[in-house]
């Protein structure tokens, strides 16, 4: 390519990439057809005059997130890339992700539900911009203060500037006849009945084998955690218990103070952040109950995930199904 056409090819890239001009406008400007435009557009790429970088996310591993998505049939799907596999530093860069996408996809008016846990305080923590929403919790109180859906609920209610709706109440009880009282407390009262409005559901996963919950921990002290585990309990979301192929454990409902199965299965978008290697035999059967329509991840445990979906798939137990 001379100096010439160099100078003219380099115009039409910039007058195209830079201000934005249409090929009819670039070549009426320069005396020459759009389908001419076009090609030294092309001359331009395949010389190297212009450079094209598709630039990923921080921080989200782009090809993992589109074949989590794909394989899951997922409606959002990121894998988050971690600078190691501490707990805490997972929880943070899943709540750093997860915020950001709150913040892409939340529209004005919406009714948002989260229930509680280190992942969503992680999440509500970086939390900066959401348009007016009510903000309600999906289940009461399990875990420490700074964790639970309260306060979670509290500080997504500051963002959003809308109003909040808690439960205060623990989120399963030692009977049915207490829990049904608490439902019917008038301002729990005023949070189950928007369960129905709920626009997006933002959930934690606990891990009941191996145990990384909070509801496990109020289930062995209440002496039911050995008799869940062998019904085949693998994990929750919410008070929502289920076996590791997806299968509903109804075996708590009666004393829970939380959102139903039925329920959450009809919010239009339930968003699973959850990860970590403690996590990754629940969050796939979380991903087999239908419940959940999008994940947020470790890119460990989305490797995890994928690979033991491959493996079931050639008929074989993956490597990692007791983890």
């Amino acid at each position: 390519m001379g100096p010439d056409e160099l100078v003219q090819i380099s115009h039409v890239a910039r007058r195209f990439y830079i201000d934005k001009a249409s090929h009819v406008q670039i070549g009426e400007e320069i005396g020459v057809s759009r389908f001419k435009v076009a090609r030294m557009l092309d001359k331009a790429v395949q010389s190297g005059v212009v450079k094209i970088t598709i630039q990923n996310p921080a921080s989200v591993d782009l090809d993992l997130s589109i074949e989590l998505k794909n394989r899951f049939g997922l409606q959002h799907a990121l894998a988050v890339t971690t600078p190691s596999d501490e707990p805490e530093v997972i929880q943070s860069a899943l709540g750093a992700v997860a915020a950001q996408l709150l913040e892409e996809i939340v529209p004005a008016g919406a009714v948002l539900g989260f229930t509680a846990g280190r992942t969503l305080n992680a999440t509500t923590m970086q939390l900066t911009s959401l348009p007016y929403c009510e903000v309600v919790a999906l289940g009461g109180v399990a875990g420490p203060v700074k964790e639970h859906g309260v306060e979670v609920i509290r500080r997504v209610g500051e963002v959003t500037g809308g109003p909040t709706f808690p439960i205060f109440a623990p989120l399963f009880v030692s009977n049915a006849e207490v829990a049904e009282a608490l439902r019917s407390d008038r301002g729990i009262a005023e949070a189950f009945t928007r369960f129905a409005r709920v626009d997006i559901g933002v959930v934690a996963v606990g891990s009941w084998q191996p145990a990384d919950s909070q509801l496990y921990d109020g289930a062995a002290r209440a002496g039911i955690a050995e008799s869940l585990l062998a019904a085949g309990v693998v994990g929750e979301v919410g008070a929502t218990l289920f076996t590791e192929s997806g299968e509903i454990v109804d075996a708590i409902d009666d004393r829970s103070v939380a959102i139903t199965v039925d329920e959450l299965r009809r919010i239009p978008e339930v968003i699973a952040v959850a990860g970590g290697v403690t996590k990754t035999v629940a969050i796939r059967a979380a991903l087999r109950t239908g419940l959940v329509k999008s994940l947020i991840t470790d890119a460990a445990t989305a490797e995890r995930l994928l690979r033991g979906d491959r493996d079931e798939a050639a008929g074989g137990a993956g490597p990692d199904s007791a983890s």
